[in-house]
């Protein structure tokens, strides 16, 4: 089962800072790595939305891109996902929004 994408705009925001920082800190080769693995995750998203396990604080799912970065998204309806944001997976678990 193959589902539709959509990109919320915190989704879009938090990958572009995400990729920014890795490429004030690292070279453009993490950056590539970065944006593929991603890519991946998604690709992975689409072709099975269940596959990431839900985080702690509700329906919303949570796949880790990287040991220091993770992807939220929400399934609503089926057919349909929404990435919801990307977040730093070094904070305090608390001030996660999902």
């Amino acid at each position: 089962m193959t589902v539709t994408i959509e990109w919320s705009k915190e989704a879009e925001v938090t990958f572009n800072q995400v990729v920014t920082q890795i490429g004030e800190k690292w070279t453009e080769r993490e950056v590539e790595n970065f944006i593929a693995r991603s890519e991946k995750v998604i690709e992975s998203i689409r072709k099975n939305p269940s596959l990431y396990p839900y985080s702690k604080k509700g329906l919303v799912h949570r796949a880790v891109i990287t040991k220091q970065t993770s992807l939220f998204y929400h399934n609503p309806i089926a057919g349909k996902v929404i990435l919801l944001s990307f977040e730093d997976n070094r904070q305090n678990p608390s001030k996660l929004k999902y």
